[in-house]
């Protein structure tokens, strides 16, 4: 520092920069602020993180909030044949659930009686599901499910006690215990 500098012209000095070093922070912290909430508010979560899938350390990128369905029309024999098994700490449930995924083969007359059961009861719906449309994916606790008319049941040939939603068009089947998709029927609403 200069010695001879008057002490009014070091004490403006001082102040303008004081001055200029907090509108330096107030734009750093606007902009790191925009940064992080910016692709939250636009749906974008590359760089923040996925929401989490349970414990499927192996499940493929998350299609949640794009409208892109990952399966379509698939059945898990394990949770229609046996809906009362409980989910365990090893996750063999959510495993079993995975593992017996098949094509629901339903014929144009199941598909018709299950749209004529299903627009007369009032389960919860939601154009974008939050989680991903794949068999042994986890439902979030947040999102609301019903149970399963008995006449689903009985057209399906199971899955008694399990509870539902409609995701789109779909019909997405929950396994009461565990929390996880057991089963997608499309095209019924």
């Amino acid at each position: 520092m200069v010695k001879d500098l008057p002490q009014d012209a070091e004490r403006e000095g001082t102040r303008k920069l004081m001055m200029w070093g907090s509108a330096v922070a107030a734009i750093l912290f606007v902009g790191f602020g925009l940064w992080f909430a910016a692709p939250q508010m636009f749906g974008v979560t590359d760089y923040v993180g996925r929401p989490s899938t349970g414990a499927d350390n192996s499940a493929p990128a998350t299609t949640v909030g794009t409208g892109v369905p990952t399966q379509r029309d698939a059945v898990s024999t394990a949770a229609k044949q046996d809906p009362a098994a409980n989910e365990d700490s090893s996750g063999a449930r959510a495993r079993q659930i995975k593992e017996s995924s098949q094509p629901a083969n339903l014929s144009a007359q199941q598909r018709e009686q299950l749209r004529s059961v299903l627009s007369t009861s009032q389960g919860p719906a939601m154009d974008r599901p939050n989680f991903e449309m794949m068999i042994g994916t986890s439902v979030p606790r947040q999102t609301e499910t019903a149970d399963l008319p008995p006449e689903v049941t009985q057209i399906l040939n199971g899955f008694w006690g399990d509870q539902y939603l409609i995701a789109g068009k779909s019909l997405v089947i929950v396994d009461h215990h565990s929390r996880r998709v057991a089963a997608i029927i499309a095209d019924v609403r």
